[in-house]
């Protein structure tokens, strides 16, 4: 009896920890309802992205404030949730989760683990997905959430003289401050070399790295980030965000040229050069007939009288 009292007694004193967690005060956007309107802001980021520049800034906006107005949310309440969210960036980073969450489950459902054959079908060679990560990844200028990395090591499949190629979009979610992602891609090779690409991301938009094994080593290891800096100029308290999604990485190894026979009729260049007049020798004709040189004329000088 006395071992079930205190389970009893540890139990009671969890339930009242949770129970004393301080939730969101009621004058802001509660985090289910901030999930949802993040989550339609990056589905309005994607739908933009797909409008020509320069309206595609135009369409952003358009498109984000019809996602208030789904919501029943003014601006006002928005930026000051926000000032609270930011302010608070556990809280925060549990949305973007569940957000990051959800935009993986879809890409799943929709089978983005295979990877878009048409962006390779100018390639001629062998060319695999290897990329067995997350399709998305949200982050916050706030650490330790403000950044994401991998490592991939390379199977049997791989080939000295391979290239890979690294694509994902990037949207941003932005109230105010300078964008600035960071992308980066290090391959090291057997001879423990390293080739790296980085590149910086201001806008919405579809980037590709891309690191070759040029020197035909082969490769060892696979490694890269993705990075969030923070603008120390703007405000902490209003949404930053940066959503990486569609992420592919593919292995493409090209197929060397099969050496082109010779024509039946061309000559080989094994066959005997005639230096003085930089003509092939052709061998003789066997079904030639022979003709005896005709006999040498007598010098009418040494005619005799």
């Amino acid at each position: 009896m006395k071992i079930r009292h205190n389970i009893f007694f540890i139990a009671m004193i969890w339930v009242l920890m949770a129970s004393c967690k301080p939730s969101v005060p009621s004058e802001y956007i509660q985090p289910s309802d901030m999930e949802d309107i993040l989550y339609d802001y990056h589905l309005a980021g994607g739908m933009a992205l797909n409008t020509d520049y320069p309206e595609r800034n135009y369409d952003d906006r358009l498109y984000r404030l019809a996602v208030l107005k789904k919501y029943h949310v003014t601006e006002a309440d928005f930026d000051s949730s926000m000032v609270y969210y930011m302010r608070h960036t556990e809280r925060m980073h549990d949305i973007m989760k569940r957000v990051e969450d959800r935009m993986n489950n879809e890409a799943r459902a929709v089978g983005a683990d295979v990877y878009d054959n048409s962006e390779s079908e100018v390639m001629v060679g062998d060319t695999a997905s290897i990329w067995h990560g997350e399709s998305n990844v949200v982050l916050i200028p706030n650490e330790p959430y403000n950044h994401h990395s991998f490592i991939i090591t390379p199977d049997t499949t791989f080939h000295n003289g391979d290239r890979i190629i690294f694509k994902f979009n990037a949207q941003f979610l932005y109230q105010d401050g300078m964008r600035d992602g960071i992308a980066m891609l290090a391959v090291r090779f057997k001879n423990d070399s390293v080739g790296t690409r980085m590149m910086h991301m201001s806008s919405a938009n579809r980037y590709t790295l891309e690191v070759a094994d040029t020197q035909e080593k082969g490769i060892k290891e696979i490694r890269g980030f993705f990075f969030l800096s923070r603008d120390a100029n703007s405000s902490s308290t209003t949404l930053k965000v940066m959503v990486i999604n569609n992420i592919s990485m593919l292995r493409f190894h090209e197929k060397k040229k099969e050496q082109e026979a010779a024509p039946k009729d061309s000559i080989s260049m094994k066959q005997p050069i005639d230096s003085a007049r930089n003509l092939p020798v052709l061998p003789p004709d066997p079904s030639a007939v022979a003709v005896p040189a005709p006999e040498a004329m007598p010098d009418p000088s040494l005619r005799k009288n």
